[in-house]
């Protein structure tokens, strides 16, 4: 016999967790950041001589469309995000014609487009465009490289499990796609220019709390370690619930191999939207079984309920509707014993334009009560795991989360 653990995940929610959030075109996140590229440039025999102190900065991310995007065929709602950031250092290069040295500021002008999927904010797609030049103070200016890296990733990169828990763990395997175009510079392009990779990357919650980054209403923030399976870390995020989104975060390859960058959090300006709730009868559900979806918002508006590919429409009569959906019984892409997927369910309205208002909800597919007490008893354990690293989530297997 199937039953819901509606129990089990009632308890648990008392406990620390973050739900998926929705955002608006317009949403904007500013930061301080703070770039090393020191071993860049002086392990380059192209700049051999050179130096470079740490790089200094701003960035702003900003939410640019909310629209339709082609995932492997199908259309599905997704954010367009622009990041945009410029940082300044002092160095020593070269003159390009006579190979005088001279001292002077390194200009970083660095854009990012990324494309995340509104259900999970997945990763679909993202450009990185670098411009770094060498200002002598006036006397000469020369570029040092200019170029634009695409990352395209199949199934799209889920670097959140919402609803985010405490000693969490998953892990994301994805087809990256990577084309580089442009001037390197001291960056080496590999040949050819297009490559494709299978990432596996291993992430988890290892804590709950301050980030290095201190701002109103993060005092709790969700830590989420990125590792490779030999068990590096490749980045370190604080997902901040009380501003959708990262709080501070570092990463090991910013734009330009070996490039550290870090990112402190120093203002959030969310737009004041339309309201749209989207509540599932319940979070939790057997396979194949059926769930109502409510939507309220502005009345008489007209909208669509995306589960998957599949789509439902809807209009809100004095503000409110209900659909009831086949919930399925497709696993996500990390599928265990333990817990059979969570999926995004996502309401829209506005659905012809590239400024959609969208409201998304998580739904976890179990088997089994028992399903669902297994996979408490994982996260209880899962802190002994992360004191002695990740070799044992390795044993266990890279198709296994927790």
């Amino acid at each position: 016999m199937t039953l819901t653990s509606m129990t089990f995940r009632g308890t648990e929610s008392i406990v620390h967790q973050a739900n998926v959030t929705a955002w608006n075109v317009g949403d904007t996140w500013s930061y301080d950041i703070r770039l090393d590229a020191v071993s860049l440039v002086e392990d380059s025999p192209d700049l051999s001589g050179s130096s470079l102190e740490i790089l200094d900065g701003t960035a702003t991310i900003e939410v640019a469309s909310v629209t339709l995007y082609n995932i492997s065929g199908d259309m599905v709602p997704a954010y367009r995000l622009e990041l945009h950031a410029e940082a300044t250092g002092d160095g020593r290069f070269p003159e390009p014609n006579t190979g005088i040295f001279a001292t002077g500021e390194l200009l970083v002008d660095y854009h990012e487009t990324r494309w995340v999927r509104v259900s999970d904010l997945a990763i679909i797609y993202r450009i990185q465009s670098l411009d770094l030049d060498f200002d002598a103070f006036g006397i000469w200016t020369t570029g040092i490289a200019d170029f634009d890296h695409a990352h395209e990733y199949n199934p799209p990169q889920e670097i959140h499990d919402f609803p985010l828990r405490l000693n969490e763990t998953w892990n994301s395997v994805s087809e990256h796609t990577q084309t580089w175009t442009g001037d390197g510079g001291p960056v080496a392009f590999p040949d050819p220019p297009t490559q494709v990779t299978e990432d596996v990357i291993i992430y988890s919650i290892p804590e709950v709390g301050q980030s290095p980054a201190v701002y109103p209403g993060c005092e709790d923030s969700y830590r989420i370690w990125w590792n490779n399976t030999n068990g590096d870390l490749i980045e370190d995020h604080w997902w901040c619930p009380a501003v959708r989104y990262d709080v501070h975060w570092w990463t090991d390859d910013i734009a330009l191999s070996g490039v550290d960058g870090e990112f402190w959090l120093t203002s959030y300006s969310p737009v004041e939207s339309t309201i749209l709730n989207v509540t599932l009868s319940s979070e939790i559900s057997a396979l194949n079984s059926e769930i109502n979806v409510s939507i309220t918002g502005p009345s008489g508006e007209s909208g669509t309920i995306w589960y998957h590919e599949n789509m439902f429409n809807f209009t809100l009569l004095d503000g409110m509707a209900t659909v009831s959906i086949p919930v399925g019984n497709r696993m996500d892409d990390t599928p265990t014993s333990i817990d059979w997927a969570t999926h995004g369910i996502v309401a829209c309205i506005d659905t012809e334009g590239m400024a959609m208002t969208c409201s998304v909800s998580t739904l976890t597919l179990e088997g089994s009560a028992i399903g669902g007490l297994l996979r408490q008893d994982v996260i209880d354990r899962t802190p002994l795991i992360l004191d002695v690293g990740h070799e044992t989530a390795q044993r266990l297997g890279l198709s296994f989360r927790f």
